[in-house]
Formats: C-alpha cells, structure tokens, sequence
C-alpha cells in the first residue's frame, strides 16, 4: 500500500442525519484509510452530548455502534460522562480500506447540529486488494 494523498474533510450535519461522502474515484486500485476522526457539537459551551460513527454501508440511522460488523470503521464522541468528568472518545479502525463511499452518522438531540472532520489519506492498492476491501466493506466477513 502506497500513500498517494491527504485530504481533508469537515463539516456539519443534523442530529439522526446519514450523510454519504463519496470518495469513488472510479478506480478500484486506490483507496482511502481514515486517520483522523473528531467530532464536536456546533456550539460548544452546550452540555449535549454527541456520538457518530462511519461506515462504508448506507443504512437508515443507528444509535448502536457494532463492533463485530466490518461496516462500521470509526466511531467519535463528545461530552461522554465518566465517573469524574466529561471526554471525547474517538476509534477508527485502521485496517480499513474505503474504495467507494464513507457515510457519517449521528446522533443527538433533535436539531442538534454536529461538526465533523476526517483526515483521509488515498492509498494505492492491488486489484485483490481492492476487490477484498470491498467485500469487507459490505459487511461480509473476510
């Protein structure tokens, strides 16, 4: 796996919204590994908590997170209450390969408005591999 380029990916969306990000460069020899996932809510002194996940499957929207589905590649919160204090938390699965597109999904109060930023990095890859990423990508096991 060879690294190509960075990019940068930041924005917004609503509270139980799915937002796809296509990422498909119409090459399945290059791909796309995420390193970098933060989320935060748009105004910041709010006490809301926020949670998204990232996931190459376009799916309605999902409070769970599903560890055990290869789908599901990175997952972020804010202001999530530990025994002392609030935190961030943020995982993203390194292994994955998007080849076609990233969706984000959050959750939060209703009209609550969430920021989002990805940093991506385009790899060039195999046609095995890619042709694999997709398989994993569509939530089979591999």
């Amino acid at each position: 796996m060879k690294k190509v380029r960075s990019y940068t990916i930041r924005g917004t969306l609503l509270a139980a919204e799915v937002k796809k990000i296509q990422l498909f460069d119409g090459q399945f020899d290059t791909g796309f590994v995420i390193k970098k996932f933060v989320i935060a809510p748009k105004d910041i002194n709010d006490a809301e908590k926020v949670q998204c996940k990232l996931t190459t499957e376009d799916h309605s929207h999902q409070t769970s997170w599903k560890w055990d589905q290869t789908s599901e590649i990175g997952w972020a919160c804010w202001n999530t209450p530990t025994n002392s204090r609030s935190g961030q938390f943020s995982l993203i699965d390194p292994d994955a390969i998007i080849i076609e597109d990233l969706f984000i999904d959050a959750t939060a109060d209703s009209a609550e408005v969430i920021n989002y930023y990805i940093e991506l990095e385009k790899v060039k890859i195999s046609e095995w591999r890619g042709a694999l990423a997709m398989v994993r990508n569509s939530n089979q096991d591999v």
